[in-house]
């Protein structure tokens, strides 16, 4: 049964404690990463995307389809959106808060690496206008967590024109936007 609805942007909206914890799992985010960033993958290319075998991608994918977040198209896999969006509610289910904040940090880890890859692999070769534009955001502030939890938002909205784009306009590429809103712990 799925436990995933897609929003006006395209991003499945996870709120159940079960699609969390399944993509909480690197494996599976690493797939589900795979079909919402380049589309239909049959289960070799998810493999070898992911660096596993065969059997264990399409035992994973098989998971993923079970909450509602990849179908099978014939012989391939495909996302049921474009993204992930889920929240840590505020109240409610303790195992749907766990879950989130497992499938939070299972993703911040798994992008870590993406900055280096850029840097290593992209941003010499790009065109002065490219990496003119290209760079990093990192800026300390004292916030509330309403305030910062805004501050999310407001993104949200700024980029929605962006992130409905069907078709890309003339000289436009497919970036990747990576932000970090990580606050310390209270005695920090």
């Amino acid at each position: 049964m799925s436990e995933v609805r897609v929003n006006e942007v395209g991003d499945m909206v996870l709120t159940g404690a079960e699609a969390m914890r399944v993509l909480a799992e690197p494996v599976r985010l690493a797939i589900t990463d795979r079909l919402t960033r380049h589309g239909v993958a049959t289960t070799g290319e998810l493999a070898e995307a992911v660096g596993i075998s065969d059997e264990d991608a399409a035992t994973h994918a098989e998971r993923l389809a079970e909450v509602g977040l990849v179908r099978r198209d014939g012989d391939s896999w495909e996302a049921c959106g474009r993204g992930i969006f889920f929240e840590i509610p505020e109240d409610g289910d303790v195992e749907v808060q766990q879950a989130a904040r497992a499938l939070s940090s299972a993703m911040l880890l798994s992008y870590e690496h993406l900055p280096r890859q850029w840097v290593e692999g992209t941003e010499a070769e790009l065109e002065l206008d490219w990496a003119r534009s290209a760079g990093l955001f990192n800026a300390g502030m004292w916030l509330t967590a309403e305030e910062l939890r805004k501050v999310q938002e407001d993104l949200e909205v700024l980029l929605m024109p962006y992130l409905q784009r069907k078709e890309p306009t003339p000289d436009a590429r497919r970036v990747r936007m990576l932000a970090y809103f990580l606050p310390p712990k209270a005695s920090d």
